[in-house]
């Protein structure tokens, strides 16, 4: 894993933030690495900690290489939660997720 480690997330965050499950938590880039053309960012922007959150093996498998907006649209009730838990994202990321 580069830069923040499982462990040191989990500090602050022990449960998913997408459903709150504390179930096998894996790191998850919330903008996928793979897409980072589509949103024309340097890939750099998408590969940091200000684009990790945890989340549950289940959340993480199913998101895959879906986009915030795709992810959302599939599980709405997952936002608000995510907004609450996922406080450190820069405001690239930020404007990233409205997109």
């Amino acid at each position: 894993m580069l830069g923040m480690t499982l462990e040191k997330m989990s500090k602050s965050h022990e449960v998913c933030a997408y459903c709150g499950s504390a179930d096998t938590l894996t790191i998850d880039h919330v903008v996928p690495i793979s897409r980072w053309r589509e949103y024309r960012v340097a890939r750099r922007v998408l590969d940091n900690k200000s684009n990790r959150v945890l989340a549950c093996l289940k959340c993480n498998a199913e998101k895959g290489a879906l986009t915030p907006r795709e992810w959302f649209a599939k599980h709405p009730e997952y936002k608000t939660r995510f907004m609450g838990e996922a406080k450190y994202l820069s405001n690239a990321v930020r404007q990233l997720l409205e997109r």
